[in-house]
């Protein structure tokens, strides 16, 4: 087995095989089992007409006969327990499989078992390895179409703790003379394939042909800017770095010879709009495989991006451990020449690490956190914080320290003695070397670093990064991924599975559909720590100030304001708790709302997939066909803002390129939408008189009626046989339907009856929905007549802070930042009390999967105990509300409507009940999403997202209302 690609003492020729090298090849042999892999060179490196490799390159190895050299079939490698038998027995490749266990595992330890557990698990579980090819690099010339060059053996165990593995082919050893990834440091035929290292740590050579590849030859996707925001900052008085020759920190300079660029009346730079925009979205837009060559380079020629010096940005973890920073008291020493000399012993390993790698790679100016920003000032604070994207993304290049758990361990990879060469390589066949190893994201992932809320959009935003990890160093960037291990592509733009797998790329859908990079980025974004809880939207805010870019919309603690109906369909993925302030934690006076993933913490977010069938067909339709909220929220001031308004002249609908996933419309109401809302603030009523109030004494008066039936009701063991004619009128409104077949409707047989005096006044008529009209909203959405009949736009409830009245601001793309927006949406929807029963396990069921850790299934019936729903409840919250006296299962709750559903997932309702009489394909678009709220002094807050029937509404316990909310 070798460990290195260095040449042995004695002078061996490197081209023959030895004992160190060439792990003893004469000595191992194939087991049966991987003899049936068939293992030859040309399975691995992909001949074609244009690319023939040169004679003995590679040794024998293209077959006279023609063979599958990929396919979708898994090859079964056999149990853990087999293959560690026969890695004894001298099988090469098993020998691989079971070093890749232990390569990946160890890794992992920071985050993971041990590999002693991992090797334990592996062999109680007979646990299975299975094999399949993959294809891996492709080259960059636009001639060849960006043709495969190589395959890669994939190694997964179905084990959770075995990260997957690869067999990569290993370059030709003559070639090993080069430590350079330059243009011409190596030949065409090693592209891709696997490279053996050096055992002197300097790989300084390495990094700086990486750097220099980006910058010469990847084009529009990497290549930085000055864009305006850019150029206003770097004049501003809050943002400096560290020149790491004269050791202090300083503005950043302008180049010799530049001057700034004056702006216009419209605060634009001279360059013109056109270029802006084009450049831009060539840098988020574009992938590698879209860009060739002759592009490169193109269309930024009059950017001035040369205007300023470059900087390097640092991304590491602080740790526990008091780390050295500028305050208030020093920032004048930090700024005289020669002063962080002074205090080296003091500031982090990673930062001096980081002042020196930049100087070895030919650059002067460093900016990092706890140095650039005066940490105890909060202006200084919050004006950096709130120009991440920027810091980070006009980066020269961004330094990635993954080693370790803290800030003192420094970047191993500089180091020799730090610096990890150990590699697994061995010959499997004649001519055909292979080496185990993982994808640069495995290392990434299992970091410390990986973990911590704001490094995510440190490397997210970057355009370059080297990521220090395991004691290895990758190279990143938006074009490609280059390792120590792998040997790149000349001008390092080739795709390879280690590119696809890097977070970067999601970048690249920016264009396309902004609003699935935002859902990708939340999703991956909560589930990461921060030592701060109240920092979780500044530690996102770079992210989020990128995506509102793209949608030309403003986001709302967190959420895009362009598809605002869209965003609240967040669901945690494991038990979650409110983002409180903690026993030694102050937030000041802010909170975090209830309706936005903001709001919690202890879990990850998603939108799932399945639950939102139907809306990922179409983005665009759905939302201007099945949302029907007019949005507002509470501004700093206390007065309400429309959260959407398509009349304003600020409002700019998402220029998504693909429109299903475009947002609202930014059109003008029809007037006859706005004549019938006018009508409908007649309905309003006189303003001192307090809807909340109203409802509260019903709902008093209901409780004293019900609770004698009750207490009855649990002494017989059914509570609606108290009520025989209650259910008996729900059943005949539910299922006693009337079918015109001559004109293909349906119509509810008590349409025609006159209004009872205490009905609600909006109560439907349950009109031909096929031909009833619609009005184009503000939203640009199709709105039923029933719902424009009804009061979207006109408020009551006033709040504590601001009793007097209710007052709404026009709509602003720009909110205050004085004065933050207040965590409360006021709106007008459906509100109905619905009962939840605890949903009994099926275990056997076909459609039944594992549950989610710490959230519990809850089924949801109407008033007379019909099925109509489902809801996944977080336990402790459960537990809490019993704790205190309120039994969930059985009991009575309070659901807002805020959207149409398409249809229930076969794991929610498994059964067909006909609760609509429809089959179940028929039935689309019949249902809610729903919001389960509890009220706290007259403000609902949310408890959880579920479905329900759109039906269960009219049958509920509470009778179905048009009510005005107040969520927080």
């Amino acid at each position: 087995m070798s460990t290195n690609g260095i040449k042995p003492p004695g002078g061996t020729n490197p081209e023959q095989p030895n004992a160190e090298t060439d792990g003893t090849a004469r000595e191992k042999k194939l087991c049966s089992r991987c003899q049936e892999l068939d293992l030859s060179v040309d399975k691995f490196v992909i001949y074609d007409e244009v690319f023939r490799p040169p004679k003995g390159s590679f040794g024998p190895g293209r077959r006279a006969d023609f063979s599958l050299k990929s396919g979708n079939g898994l090859f079964q490698l056999g149990t853990f327990s087999d293959i560690e038998q026969r890695s004894c027995n001298g099988c090469p490749l098993c020998i691989l499989a079971v070093k890749s266990i232990c390569q990946s595992t160890q890794c992992r330890e920071a985050l993971g078992p041990p590999v002693s557990d991992v090797l334990a698990s592996l062999r109680e579980r007979e646990s299975i390895c299975f094999v399949n090819w993959e294809i891996d690099g492709r080259d960059n010339d636009p001639i060849s179409a960006r043709k495969a060059r190589t395959r890669r053996l994939h190694l997964h165990w179905n084990n959770k703790y075995v990260p997957d593995s690869y067999l990569v082919f290993v370059a030709p050893q003559r070639l090993f003379d080069f430590n350079s990834d330059s243009q011409g440091s190596w030949e065409r035929e090693a592209f891709f394939l696997g490279r053996e290292l050096r055992t002197n740590g300097n790989n300084q050579v390495l990094m700086k042909s990486w750097l220099d590849q980006c910058s010469d030859h990847h084009g529009p996707a990497c290549i930085g800017y000055n864009d305006d925001e850019f150029l206003e900052m770097a004049t501003q008085s809050y943002f400096g770095v560290i020149d790491t020759l004269d050791m202090c920190l300083k503005s950043l300079p302008l180049k010799p010879g530049k001057s700034p660029k004056k702006k216009d009346s419209n605060l634009r730079t001279t360059r013109g709009d056109v270029e802006i925009v084009r450049i831009n979205r060539d840098r988020y837009g574009s992938s590698p495989s879209e860009v060739s060559i002759e592009e490169m380079g193109q269309g930024t020629s009059h950017c001035d991006r040369d205007l300023y010096e470059p900087y390097v940005a640092l991304s590491y973890v602080w740790g526990l451990k008091k780390n050295y920073t500028t305050d208030i008291s020093n920032i004048r020493i930090h700024q005289q020449q020669g002063s962080l000399e002074t205090f080296l012993d003091e500031i982090p390993k990673v930062i001096r690490d980081a002042m020196d790698l930049v100087r070895r790679l030919g650059l002067r100016y460093l900016w990092v956190d706890s140095l650039c920003i005066v940490q105890n000032s909060k202006r200084s604070w919050n004006l950096n914080a709130r120009k991440m994207n920027i810091i980070y993304g006009n980066a020269h290049l961004t330094i990635c320290a993954a080693d370790g758990s803290d800030a003192w361990l420094g970047l191993k990879a500089l180091d020799s003695s730090g610096h990890s060469t150990t590699q697994h390589i061995e010959e499997c066949a004649p001519g055909v070397r292979l080496m185990a190893s993982q994808l640069a994201e495995t290392g990434i992932n299992s970091s410390v670093w990986n973990t911590r809320a704001w490094t995510f959009q440190e490397r997210l935003l970057s355009k370059r990064c080297l990521i220090f990890t395991e004691g290895r160093v990758f190279f990143q960037c938006r074009s490609a991924t280059m390792s120590e291990d792998l040997v790149s592509e000349s001008h390092g733009a080739g795709w390879s599975l280690d590119l696809a797998k890097a977070l970067p790329q999601i970048l690249h859908d920016l264009r396309r559909r902004p609003i699935r990079v935002y859902m990708n980025c939340m999703s991956r974004y909560s589930e990461r720590q921060l030592t701060q809880a109240k920092d979780i939207l500044a530690a996102f805010n770079g992210v989020s100030n990128l995506i509102s870019d793209a949608m030309g919309a403003p986001f709302i603690f967190g959420l895009p304001s362009s598809h605002f109906d869209l965003a609240l369909l967040w669901e945690p993925l494991s038990a979650v708790s409110r983002r409180v302030p903690g026993p030694d934690e102050d937030f000041g006076d802010f909170i975090f709302p209830t309706w936005s993933w903001c709001g919690w913490k202890g879990g990850s977010m998603s939108y799932h997939t399945y639950q939102l069938e139907g809306v990922f067909t179409c983005v665009h339709e759905w939302l201007t066909e099945h949302t029907w909220i007019a949005w507002y929220i509470r501004d700093g001031r206390g007065n309400l803002r429309p959260i959407w308004d398509g009349e304003s002249q600020e409002i700019k609908a998402c220029a998504s390129v693909e429109d299903r996933w475009k947002g609202y419309k930014d059109v003008i109401p029809e007037p006859e939408f706005m004549k019938l809302q006018e009508q409908a603030l007649i309905n309003l009523g006189n303003p001192n008189e307090d809807d909340f109030i109203k409802w509260a004494k019903e709902q008093e008066i209901a409780d004293k009626v019900a609770k004698p039936g009750e207490r009855e009701m649990k002494a017989r063991g059914n509570y609606y046989d108290e009520y025989p004619r209650h259910r008996e009128r729900i059943r005949e409104q539910r299922h006693h339907v009337v079918e015109d077949i001559g004109r293909g409707r349906a119509r509810s047989a008590s349409s025609g009856r006159q209004r009872d005096r205490d009905v609600d006044i909006y109560r439907d008529v349950n009109a031909d929905i096929d031909e009833s009209p619609t009005f184009l909203d503000e939203y640009g959405r199709k709105i039923s007549s029933d719902i424009a009949r009804r009061i979207r736009s006109g408020f009551q409830q006033c709040l504590p802070d601001n009793p007097f009245r209710v007052y709404i601001e026009p709509y602003t793309s720009t909110p205050d930042k004085d004065f933050p927006d207040q965590p409360l949406l006021q709106f007008w929807t459906w509100w109905a009390s619905l009962r939840l029963s605890k949903s009994p396990s099926t275990p056997n069921s076909p459609s039944s999967s594992p549950p989610l850790p710490g959230l519990t299934k809850f089924d949801i019936s109407d008033a007379v105990g019909d099925w109509c729903g489902s809801i996944l409840l977080s336990s402790d919250w459960v537990s809490n509300q019993e704790k205190m006296g309120h039994k969930v299962d059985g009991s009575r709750r309070d659901f807002l409507a805020i959207s149409d559903a398409k249809a229930f997932t076969r794991e929610e309702c498994d059964v067909w009940t006909y609760y609509v009489p429809k089959e179940r394909e028929s039935s689309e678009w019949e249902l809610y999403y729903v919001l389960l709220v509890e009220m706290k002094e007259r403000i609902w807050f949310r408890v959880a997202l579920g479905k329900v029937f759109k039906q269960s509404f009219e049958n509920a316990v509470g009778r179905k209302r048009w009510r005005e909310i107040v969520l927080g």
